[in-house]
């Protein structure tokens, strides 16, 4: 079972997968060495499958409603997951991304529907956040000391 914002997705034989990358690159050169370096922890994903049933064609439109929905500023809505995975994952808020795929099962009579939630405002996201905000700060304090100290060296210097 999963639900975006408190709606339960419809559907039977629901199945949820996560994957996150742990980004690197190999620095290894022609060796054989196993150097490589680290680019952080990208964004998580949820895979949905699920099945819906022909007489449940209004489930399947709210669901492609909520997939296609913009907030005020033209951007795909960001949901609240409630999941198990998601949960193990870290996984809190997540927005629908790349294809939203519906397909006939004629022996079922149904759809079987899949789609892709990808995580916004992770946590790797929100250190890194911290990082830099606290960089920009430090930086800011650099430069309007360098500033300040630049400022009195011309006022001390006599001249024409």
């Amino acid at each position: 079972m999963i639900s975006i914002d408190g709606w339960q997705v419809p559907g039977y034989d629901t199945k949820v997968s996560a994957g996150i990358k742990l980004a690197g690159s190999d620095l290894s050169g022609f060796g054989s060495f196993s150097l490589s370096a680290d680019n952080g922890v990208k964004p998580g994903v949820l895979n949905v499958k699920t099945k819906i049933a022909f007489v449940d064609s209004n489930e399947l439109a709210s669901l492609i409603t909520k997939a296609k929905a913009l907030d005020e500023n033209g951007a795909r809505v960001e949901y609240t997951i409630n999941n198990d995975l998601a949960e193990a994952y870290k996984i809190r808020k997540a927005k629908f991304d790349g294809e939203v795929k519906a397909t006939e099962l004629e022996d079922l009579k149904g759809w079987q529907v899949s789609f892709k939630l990808l995580e916004v405002r992770s946590v790797s996201e929100r250190e890194q956040q911290q990082l830099d905000e606290t960089s920009n700060q430090v930086s800011e304090q650099q430069s309007t000391d360098s500033q300040a100290q630049i400022q009195q060296k011309f006022e001390q210097v006599e001249g024409p």
